[in-house]
């Protein structure tokens, strides 16, 4: 049953346009091997059921409880940073972090981001913008030029909108963005926000203090029924940007 889940999961996801990525394929490749593994057992595979495999099945549990362990641990990190309330004074700039794209037009999840930021613009008149992404594999333009468009289509004034349309990576967005607010926002320290998905947020502020950016942290929510997915891509990335990304 687990398995025959996890291949629906991943197949419904991409039906409805979440992406191929880490967080939407693993739940299939691991729901495929438990419909084998429950097979195996069944048939009476030497593999899962003979004394010669006994220790190998052993570090095959023991490596599947730990990362359980650790996926808890580093989700109660994460759902922990969101319930952090940020201020309310007035920003010069705010970032917000590309997602995604569905061809040319905004995901599900970019959308939910781009819609904080209008909120958020709309009752600070004065806060400048920049919108991060680079054009990521299947997608017929850059993430900063489709959110520049979701922003002016909707009343906002280009004046306030700068693009930064090469990054592709999290610790990219915040790097090039800085560099934007160097030539533009003045000597630091800058009064800037950064929008992004909730469960981001714990590796945005990581990478924004490597690179030196003291940023408000603005969530935006994730679809209820893309968060498993968000949840476990995310696992993996923070491991990865602890270990691997630096300022």
């Amino acid at each position: 049953m687990l398995g025959a889940a996890g291949l629906a999961d991943s197949a419904a996801v991409l039906l409805i346009g979440g992406g191929a990525n880490t967080g939407t394929l693993l739940p299939g490749i691991a729901g495929a091997l438990l419909c084998i593994w429950s097979v195996a057992r069944a048939k009476e595979w030497p593999i899962a059921v003979s004394v010669h495999w006994r220790r190998e099945r052993y570090i095959l549990y023991l490596g599947t409880t730990l990362f359980a362990l650790s996926f808890v641990i580093v989700q109660g990190f994460i759902w922990t940073t969101t319930l952090r309330q940020p201020g309310k004074e007035q920003q010069d700039w705010l970032i917000v972090l590309g997602a995604g794209l569905r061809g040319g037009d905004l995901s599900l999840t970019l959308r939910r981001r781009m819609d904080t930021a209008l909120d958020f613009l709309e009752s600070q008149p004065k806060c400048r913008v920049i919108v991060s992404g680079g054009r990521g594999f299947g997608e017929t333009r850059t993430e900063a030029e489709a959110m520049t468009d979701y922003l002016v289509k909707r009343g906002m004034d280009r004046s306030r909108i700068f693009r930064e349309d090469k990054a592709t990576s999290t610790m990219e967005n915040l790097r090039l963005s800085k560099i934007i607010l160097q030539h533009e926002g003045g000597p630091p320290p800058w009064k800037a926000a950064v929008v992004t998905s909730d469960f981001h947020l714990l590796r945005v502020r990581m990478l924004a203090e490597r690179v030196g950016l003291e940023l408000r942290p603005l969530p935006a929510p994730t679809p209820w029924y893309l968060l498993p997915n968000a949840c476990l891509r995310e696992y993996f990335a923070v491991i990865k940007s602890a270990v691997l990304d630096r300022g």
